[in-house]
């Protein structure tokens, strides 16, 4: 599959704690990217580049397969539609919203009519079309200003966390859009999130930005806390957890859900961490099932069908949970 962004050792410097460092990125064509992180870990730095706002002080950063310079950049502002987190709507009608952006084109009005139309159609708005756009619910003026960039035509649609104030089902019908400007449109979609099970289900591929640094990782396992040197191990300020040796400074890891295993009796492995603990819920996730299973932590592991049947498991039940060093991401 073709890449339509490739960034290399990208490097943003706000000289505030909203910076990048570092980051490696290969974003494919027509796929869905999920960004995940807490306030302020840089993901809004993040968007800024990859909308062509904000140009990286150092690395590489191509789109397309062209590389971009502070001559060219601009140029490609065009090729991706922002939506930000709180959109603003003009006075007028929701119509008018939409058309905006093809009036300041010139484009003449029977166009103009047809691509409005043809957008509203798609986002499920048109019942919408003569209301005024200061009037909608939060769900009506998220997909007003998806409409807005979208009736553009941009190969990339940024949405910067869309699901925010939004009610569950404002929520569902904006998620089964991003399915369709994929599916329908094969529009490159981008969007953050603080939730990692709606992005794990959601997304092609899931990136966690934490203090600047971007991680393809699923970061379901995420803790907070420092390193207990006489034990090699991380405290979580609840458990210790034994992580990869010689590491002397860390503040988070983050350990993979399918390097978890899942047994009804403690094994006898090389695995170092091992912790009882009882199941408190299922959850169906691409095929597989996901397990919270609480100890003096949360875990999360990802299972198979035939490992759930084979286990007998089930809500409640008592288990151990064992993992290797190894599978431990430490920063």
């Amino acid at each position: 599959m073709t890449s339509i962004y490739q960034l290399k050792n990208v490097t943003f410097n706000y000289g505030t704690e909203f910076n990048l460092v570092d980051v490696c990125v290969d974003i494919k064509k027509s796929n869905i990217i999920g960004i995940v992180g807490p306030n302020g870990s840089g993901k809004t730095s993040l968007l800024n580049v990859l909308s062509f706002l904000s140009f990286p002080h150092a690395g590489t950063l191509l789109y397309n397969g062209k590389e971009l310079t502070l001559n060219n950049f601009r140029q490609f502002r065009k090729s991706v539609g922002y939506v930000q987190q709180s959109p603003y709507l003009l006075r007028g009608t929701v119509f008018k919203n939409i058309e905006l952006g093809l009036k300041l084109k010139k484009v003449d009005k029977e166009t103009r009519v047809k691509k409005v139309s043809e957008v509203m159609q798609l986002l499920g708005i048109n019942k919408l079309s003569n209301r005024n756009a200061r009037t909608l619910s939060g769900g009506e003026a998220q997909k007003v200003a998806i409409g807005q960039v979208l009736v553009l035509d941009p190969d990339v649609l940024i949405f910067d966390e869309p699901f925010t104030h939004l009610d569950k089902d404002s929520i569902d019908e904006l998620e089964q859009i991003v399915l369709k400007l994929k599916g329908e449109l094969g529009k490159t979609i981008i969007l953050t999130t603080h939730n990692q099970y709606q992005a794990q289900w959601l997304a092609d591929d899931v990136y966690s930005v934490i203090k600047g640094k971007v991680f393809e990782y699923q970061m379901i396992n995420l803790f907070s806390g420092g390193i207990d040197l006489k034990n090699n191990a991380f405290n979580t300020g609840k458990q210790l957890i034994i992580i990869p040796q010689d590491t002397h400074q860390a503040e988070h890891i983050a350990i993979d859900p399918k390097q978890i295993v899942i047994s009804r009796n403690k094994l006898d492995s090389s695995m170092q961490n091992s912790f009882q603990g009882k199941i408190t819920g299922m959850a169906e996730d691409n095929g597989q099932v996901k397990v919270s299973i609480a100890s003096d932590e949360e875990f999360q592991a990802i299972v198979t069908h035939k490992a759930l049947e084979e286990l007998r498991l089930s809500i409640g039940a008592e288990v151990w949970i064992s993992f290797k060093s190894s599978s431990i991401l430490v920063f």
